[in-house]
């Protein structure tokens, strides 16, 4: 009688693995923190959200700029680069709130979540992934999650992350 082995890699790409650990499909990826949501800040409080195309959803998403870590880069450093690529603005001070799992019955990688100060000046290039920039206050974010608009769970969780630093 032979059993199965507890770990069994199904599938290897240059970007993650699907392994297969006692029964469960597990996707790997070669960093545990992979990613990063920056979470736009002005000095008056009010945040910045970015409004983009999502392929995987079909439509536009308003989400935080977020993106991928790269190898030897700080989450702090990769929420300022994700910045700056993806709106122009250049981060003043970086603040790491946390970390989320964004499925933690499927993916093994985290996210980490980042208040990112921002200074009232834009820089002019951008990598043209953005649509256009939304600016809100703490109130009107929380009524766009309210009544649907913003439905990305990295945007979700990073709004939950700021706002319970702030009341701690």
């Amino acid at each position: 009688m032979s059993t199965a082995p507890l770990s069994q890699c199904l599938l290897e790409t240059p970007y993650f693995k699907v392994v297969r650990e006692q029964g469960y499909f597990i996707i790997k990826e070669a960093q545990a923190v992979n990613g990063v949501v920056a979470v736009p800040t002005l000095a008056d409080g009010r945040l910045m959200l970015v409004n983009l195309k999502r392929r995987a959803i079909g439509g536009h998403s308003i989400e935080f700029p977020r993106g991928a870590i790269d190898t030897g880069e700080s989450a702090a450093d990769a929420a300022a680069r994700e910045l700056l690529e993806e709106t122009g603005w250049q981060a003043s001070h970086v603040r790491e709130l946390g970390m989320l799992h964004s499925n933690t019955s499927l993916l093994a990688s985290a996210v980490a979540v980042c208040q990112v100060q921002i200074a009232e000046q834009q820089a002019a290039a951008t990598d043209g992934e953005v649509d256009n920039l939304l600016w809100v206050s703490r109130q009107e974010l929380l009524a766009m999650i309210a009544s649907g608009k913003i439905t990305d769970g990295h945007t979700l969780s990073a709004a939950m992350m700021l706002l319970a630093s702030e009341s701690a």
